[in-house]
């Protein structure tokens, strides 16, 4: 077993949470005005054995990610929060068949298939016993990447979050009593099927 006082790190430079960029494949009107997001928080379920002594606690099988909540200025011609409404009344309550028909039509056209459970892969087995849509009702999902960059403004790391699909968009409150001028920001939450990380070469 190696000597851990002697593993030194490589990287020195603490992370600031200003150095990001998050690009949607769906949503290229909101990317250039995103002003927060974050990293999602996972959590691993836990299982319980009883024994005659004291309980046991050891992992349980079930990861639960968190939602990825975004912060972002609205455009003066509303296309960026409209792009995000649209999205959500086209799954949620679309009020003619056109409407969904272009939700499905404006997604990545995801074809992902997943194998039987059983399957080597982890995730693709998880996936195969939940996911249960069509490949055609897979377009309302995407991708989406948050791209973090280092000290130097070079791209490091990608968090990349797949068949995202968003599940609230926050109002605008208009006032004509405004003193001064503040530009409306409006706050969105996804979930999505699970999301990992991958290092930019």
């Amino acid at each position: 077993m190696a000597d851990p006082s002697t593993q030194q790190p490589t990287v020195f430079d603490y992370a600031t949470g200003t150095q990001w960029r998050l690009a949607f494949n769906r949503l290229p009107k909101t990317t250039w005005f995103c002003t927060a997001a974050n990293i999602p928080g996972i959590t691993l379920g836990e299982a319980q054995y009883a024994t005659p002594m004291t309980d046991m606690i050891v992992t349980g099988d079930k990861l639960t990610f968190d939602t990825l909540n975004i912060t972002f200025i609205v455009d003066e011609e509303l296309q960026n929060y409209r792009e995000l409404w649209e999205w959500l009344v086209g799954i949620g309550a679309p009020k003619q068949h056109p409407q969904w028909t272009e939700a499905l039509t404006k997604g990545d056209g995801l074809t992902t298939t997943f194998s039987a459970v059983g399957s080597d892969d982890v995730l693709t087995s998880r996936a195969a016993a939940v996911q249960k849509a069509t490949s055609t009702e897979k377009n309302l999902y995407s991708d989406a990447a948050l791209i973090v960059y280092n000290s130097k403004n070079i791209p490091k790391v990608n968090v990349l979050f797949k068949e995202m699909f968003p599940t609230s968009l926050s109002g605008l409150d208009y006032s004509q009593e405004a003193t001064d001028v503040e530009y409306f920001k409006a706050t969105a939450t996804f979930r999505y099927l699970y999301y990992e990380f991958e290092t930019s070469t």
